[in-house]
């Protein structure tokens, strides 16, 4: 069974248990949502079209996380007039997982994965509320993923979040991280107070 859905000014054909990116939803990673623009139901020889909405159908979708898409690279110029412009994209994207397809008569449900809630990562001294977004991108959501993540692979992260992310030092982060894991507050306290915006003194 298959339904075709409308979200973000996008249509897309989905089945359950599939996983697909979205324009940006506001909604929490682990979030249920419930998608009413369904444009079309398909199950084996049997089509339902909207007109333009199937009457009473519905797609239900886990949240599983937010993020980023490669950068697009925008270079714009003017002959003879010295005028060069470079820019630079990266659209917000929605990852959802399909649960549940209902609608003419039929359904078709699948079990979502289980989805980790994100961490408060600004704890870790050297990371503020922009740092966090651009490792919540990359996948970083928790204090055990940013414990074991390199040091070089961090750097590479905010480097290509800008020159204002590339200048950051996370070389205490994963430590910091590991203690904040752990449950150890008292010695995570220790620790940041021998550093300097996350950075040994």
């Amino acid at each position: 069974m298959y339904a075709v859905i409308k979200t973000g000014g996008k249509q897309y054909r989905v089945s359950a248990g599939e996983k697909l990116k979205v324009e940006q939803i506001a909604a929490e990673p682990g979030q249920v949502i419930t998608i009413d623009s369904v444009l079309a139901v398909g199950a084996g020889d049997t089509v339902a079209v909207g007109t333009p909405l199937v009457a009473g159908a519905a797609v239900k979708a886990t949240v599983l996380a937010h993020g980023r898409a490669d950068k697009v690279k925008i270079f714009k110029m003017r002959r003879r007039k010295h005028y060069q412009k470079r820019q630079g994209h990266r659209q917000w994207f929605t990852e959802l997982f399909i649960s549940e397809i209902s609608g003419a008569g039929q359904s078709a449900k699948a079990d979502a994965p289980a989805v980790s809630k994100a961490e408060d990562l600004t704890i870790v001294e050297g990371i503020g509320p922009k740092i966090a977004e651009l490792l919540r991108a990359a996948g970083i959501t928790t204090f055990a993923a940013l414990a074991d993540a390199k040091v070089d692979a961090i750097a590479e992260i905010l480097k290509a979040g800008g020159s204002r992310f590339a200048s950051h030092k996370p070389d205490s982060w994963p430590q910091q991280a590991a203690l904040a894991r752990d449950g150890k507050w008292d010695e995570l306290k220790t620790l940041q107070d021998e550093l300097v915006g996350g950075k040994a003194k």
